[in-house]
């Protein structure tokens, strides 16, 4: 399953601007590619398996694909549907690698650590085309992670930031409906009750985060999420979330601190989901990471794409890519069952 494309040696500068960045882009980009409009593809052939739903399951997903063994745990997931449609993984230990919806590596292991990482988007910087995934650094940096054309590794920027202290977490999303940001991302810092809501922008030749509200939420964080009301905010006893945004609908999806898997249908309660496994994918006991996107293009996954880090038995490192059509291909969202 490990197809890597012919990737040229190439180093850059880490502390250059983005001008710099996209210079450097430029002489390895295989050519500019135009944003994609906004909406799920449906591919015939998938390389993944395709689920068998036995009629017990109302309150299982099933596992449809996976990366092959990976050398580290998985520590933290980013993605970027549309025109990206790639995942990103942060590895215990170090290091950084985008994957595509194939579950197939697409670059080698970065150098930098990485701690966490939230939603990733395609965008147009200065006119090129690249995909970028925010997160926090080793030293509770927030930084974004830049990948395009052939480069060889994801290459990470800095932030223009004035932060506050070390950062702890994070959550990213697009920009709000008429907003000529690139990007939405919120932060927390170690211990801290208030969340930093905040927009990235291009500024003067930098990638810049401006502050558009706190928010005090009276208790510790574990994770955020934004959504069309605004951001859900959710206390230390959730580890990761994400917004799996379908077709105008929104499902949100949380991993508790203990690995387990819950989903909340409009405003009803959390209910809490186990992952079946496949053919030939097996599943983690627990999982470490989440990650979700309503606009997979790639894969075959025409309802979302769900994709859970972790590791079976003692060292079989895997991301595992999760079918959601159970919760998402309802023409209202009421849980399965009906409960």
């Amino acid at each position: 399953m490990f197809k890597r494309p012919r990737l040229s040696a190439q180093t850059f500068p880490v502390n250059a601007g983005i001008a710099g960045f996209l210079l450097f882009y430029a002489a390895s980009c295989s050519g500019p590619q135009e944003p994609e409009p906004e909406q799920p593809a449906i591919e015939e052939n998938s390389s993944s398996e395709q689920p068998v739903e036995p009629e017990s399951a109302a309150d299982t997903l099933p596992a449809v694909w996976s990366t092959d063994a990976l050398d580290f745990p998985v520590r933290s997931l980013g993605i970027a549907g549309g025109a990206s449609s790639t995942f990103a993984v942060a590895y215990e230990g170090g290091g950084l690698q985008i994957f595509d919806f194939n579950a197939d590596r697409v670059t080698n292991v970065t150098d930098t650590d990485v701690v966490a990482l939230a939603e990733g988007r395609y965008a147009m910087l200065s006119g090129t085309p690249v995909t970028f995934f925010p997160g926090i650094d080793s030293d509770g940096d927030i930084t974004v992670w830049i990948h395009g054309g052939n480069l060889r590794e994801a290459i990470p920027y800095e932030l223009q930031i004035s932060q506050s202290g070390r950062a702890e977490g994070l959550c990213a999303a697009p920009p709000a409906p008429g907003s000529e940001a690139l990007h939405r991302l919120a932060y927390w810092t170690a211990g801290s009750t208030t969340l930093l809501v905040g927009e990235i922008n291009e500024s003067d030749g930098e990638l810049a985060w401006s502050s558009v509200e706190d928010i005090e939420t009276g208790q510790l964080i574990g994770a955020c999420t934004f959504t069309f009301a605004g951001i859900e905010v959710y206390g230390d006893s959730i580890a990761e979330s994400s917004n799996l945004r379908h077709r105008g609908r929104e499902t949100l999806l949380t991993l508790s601190e203990a690995g387990g898997l819950s989903v909340l249908f409009g405003d009803g309660e959390e209910q809490a989901f186990d992952i079946t496994p496949g053919i030939t994918v097996r599943v983690p006991d627990m999982f470490t990471s989440l990650a979700a996107t309503g606009d997979p293009r790639g894969g075959g996954y025409p309802d979302g794409l769900i994709i859970l880090g972790g590791t079976i038995g003692n060292s079989d490192h895997r991301a595992i890519l999760v079918d959601p059509k159970r919760i998402t291909a309802s023409s209202i969202p009421i849980p399965p069952g009906g409960r």
